[in-house]
């Protein structure tokens, strides 16, 4: 079963609609980055899942539970570490993890258990009667992500989880995400690449409101392996499917076809290696048809993000400026 699924969600705050037709799922063992400029939804979409809000339209379910259903039972299969994270600084660690237990509605054992499977987690044994204010930025974040797997959720929702912190705290905190992930569905929000590059297994791209790409994130990119797309307009596409099959080092095409006649079909070409040039494939399509976009699509998540972004907005104007 998966543990998070959006299903043409839809979300407005009054005239302004944030989310369109948002479609995806995350199964348990991911870790998911939800990337985009500011502005993309990606906070929306965390708040949808955590309960905070409600989608307007489209279904939404969190570990089997839709949106429909009881908000309370949907949370108690949520953690969630926001951007600022909700800690009260008069608190020890024990007290604040305490007082988020029972708000879970974790009682007796079950109680104890989980603070200290959460304590343990994040080593703040030194700290655990230390008042909150008085710990550095990277122990607060410690107490921010055990608070989070207190009642060992399904689902794990971490908004800029390594922003302001120094980089050994980020190295300490990324093998701590990994421990936290075990077993869960992570969506891992941040505007540093080389965090969701480090952590994450998948990437979800968001451009106003809308999915714009989800991709897999090869853990062995360094490799030297590497995918080209070609947007390709014309009618001989098997004949270019075979003579692209027999270039040198193309391992596998993979073609979608254009849904309507004055669309680009979408050729995913998967080498061996990098090619040094391209002029081979070029020439095959251009033989054949009218090349509209050629693209890398690399493991790197910058690339992936600017190369999605960039071909979401000449979409959008072209689709402005269509008669």
């Amino acid at each position: 079963m998966a543990a998070i699924v959006f299903d043409n969600v839809n979300k407005s705050f009054g005239s302004r609609q944030v989310l369109h037709d948002l479609s995806f799922r995350v199964d348990p063992g991911e870790i998911v980055g939800l990337l985009g400029p500011n502005g993309s939804g990606k906070t929306t979409t965390l708040r949808l899942i955590a309960g905070y809000y409600q989608a307007d339209a489209g279904t939404l379910e969190v570990h089997g539970v839709t949106h429909k259903g009881a908000v309370g039972l949907r949370q108690a299969y949520v953690g969630y570490l926001p951007e600022r994270a909700p800690l009260y600084d008069s608190l020890t660690v024990l007290q604040f993890l305490h007082f988020v237990a029972r708000c879970k509605g974790l009682k007796g054992k079950r109680l104890s258990s989980s603070i200290d499977t959460s304590v343990q987690a994040f080593d703040l044994g030194a700290v655990a009667r230390t008042a909150i204010g008085r710990l550095s930025k990277g122990f607060r974040q410690r107490v921010g992500l055990g608070q989070a797997i207190l009642g060992d959720p399904a689902v794990l929702l971490l908004d800029e989880a390594t922003n302001g912190l120094d980089p050994m705290q980020i190295l300490e905190a990324r093998e701590m995400i990994r421990r936290a992930a075990a077993g869960r569905a992570v969506v891992f929000s941040s505007h540093l690449m080389q965090e969701v590059q480090a952590l994450c297994t998948r990437a979800i791209v968001l451009r106003h409101g809308r999915l714009i790409t989800d991709i897999a994130l090869n853990s062995h990119a360094g490799d030297g392996r590497a995918n080209v797309v070609l947007h390709w307009q014309g009618d001989a596409l098997a004949c270019l499917v075979a003579r692209i099959k027999a270039l040198d080092s193309v391992l596998s095409v993979d073609a979608k076809l254009a849904d309507t006649p004055n669309k680009a079909h979408v050729l995913s070409v998967r080498f061996a290696k990098r090619p040094l040039s391209l002029n081979g494939l070029l020439a095959c399509a251009l033989a054949l048809g009218h090349i509209q976009e050629v693209l890398f699509q690399s493991q790197n998540v910058e690339d992936i993000l600017v190369n999605a972004v960039r071909a979401s907005d000449r979409h959008a104007a072209l689709l402005e400026h269509a008669p």
